[in-house]
This record gives structure tokens, sequence and C-alpha cells, in this order.
């Protein structure tokens, strides 16, 4: 299922390495230099890096801060490991030409994998939240009475309507992460437009894990309400 190569020589890189490209997932950590050419052009200096290629032909450079990778090409890409000294690998994508020439110096270690696709779920989404709300009720407030998702409004659509204890019209935007001043001013629109058609006593509430101070004070000025929730117990109620 792996195979480990350790401080390996030039040779057996390269013998490595043309027997596993396109077959196994290969990642290697060596000290190179990374060429770009296409439609701009970089140079990245001599410095260990770790290096992905894909069967799949995706080739992906990190350096060790940030999520993003220092440069990478998608799949679909040519890679060529070019023989000599040092040795090259070279990935190259049609459209847009573009070039990645990747100089290995010195190789401290290669692993090769046999890598297959599993089941995916995604939990935590903005609709898992408004189906447990639909489900539990009280997760607003005690009660509230949910009566349809997705509510139409000409500036989009309200993820979830309902009726408070006291008969007034609640419209809840659900955020899945920390609720920024766009959120507010998305529900304050929703808020307004509502108001207006239904004339009667209005309520706005959003729901996210967090919520931005900026958010905050604004959304207290617009006499909109916010509620907390723990994505871990929803994710729980929803097994």
């Amino acid at each position: 299922m792996y195979s480990v190569l350790l401080s390996p020589s030039n040779q057996e890189t390269y013998f490595f390495l043309s027997q596993k490209i396109y077959r196994e997932l290969l990642v290697i950590f060596a000290t190179c230099e990374v060429k770009y050419k296409g439609r701009a052009e970089s140079k990245a200096s001599e410095s260990p890096r770790l290096i992905i290629l894909k069967p799949d032909g995706t080739v992906i450079i990190h350096e060790s801060v940030k999520r993003e990778p220092l440069n990478w090409q998608p799949p679909g890409t040519q890679i060529d490991i070019i023989n000599g000294y040092p040795l090259k690998i070279v990935a190259e994508r049609k459209r847009p030409n573009e070039i990645i020439e990747i100089v290995l110096k010195e190789v401290f270690y290669i692993t090769s994998s046999i890598v297959r696709e599993g089941d995916f779920m995604i939990k935590g989404r903005e609709i898992d939240v408004v189906n447990m709300v639909m489900q539990n009720p009280n997760l607003v407030e005690e009660g509230f009475h949910p009566f349809a998702r997705e509510y139409k409004t000409p500036y989009g659509k309200v993820d979830l309507v309902g009726m408070d204890k006291n008969g007034n019209f609640v419209l809840v935007e659900v955020k899945r992460s920390k609720a920024q001043l766009s959120a507010v001013s998305q529900l304050y629109r929703y808020y307004l437009y509502v108001k207006e058609v239904k004339g009667e006593k209005v309520r706005g509430i959003l729901m996210a894990p967090a919520i931005t101070n900026h958010a905050e004070d604004l959304l207290r000025k617009l006499n909109l309400e916010f509620i907390k929730y723990d994505i871990t117990n929803i994710i729980r109620l929803k097994d």
C-alpha cells in the first residue's frame, strides 16, 4: 500500500519516480528550486519544500506556512521526470500554457501510497442547522413555530420564517461561520421588505456560531437579534 525511500541518490530518485508516477500518490521532501512560466513568471530560490504528485496529474508545492501552496498545477497536467543532475520535475498544462519546473537539489525522502476515494459527507452546513431548527424550534426560543424554509423576497431567500409565542412574524437567517457585517445587511433587507408587506410586527434573528463586534453593534442599532449556536450540538442532534 505504500513505499518509503530515505535519502535516495539521484538515480534512485529517478527510477522510483518513473515507476510510480501516475500510478500512486507521491510525496517528496526535498531542497529544490521552483520556476514558473505562463501567464506570469516566478522563481523560488533553493529551499526545503514538500512536493505532492497525484495520479490525476495534480502537482502541489508547499512551504512551511500558509494553507495555500507556493505553486500548483491542476488535474490533467503532463508530468515528466527529467534525468540528470540535478533531477528535474516538469509539470506542463496546455490551456492556458503554464510550466512549473522543480529542480531537486537534495531529496530527504519520498513516499508513494495507493490512495483510494471513500465516502464523503459534510455536516454542519447551513441547511443542516435550518433542518434541526425545524425539528427542534426551541433552538431559536421557546414557543417558536417555524412554518417555511427558503422564504422568497426580491432580495433573496430567507432561510427560515415562523411565528413566536406572541404572534410576531420571525425571520431567521443562518450562517455556518462567524457572522460579518454583510450578514446583518442581508437580514435587514429581508426585515424591511417583510415588514412593509406584512404590515405587522416583524422580528429578524441572525443565527451563527459567533459574530464580529462591528456586526453585533449594527445588529443592535437596527433592532435585530442574534442567537449563538454550537455546531457540535447541532451535529449531535442530527445524529
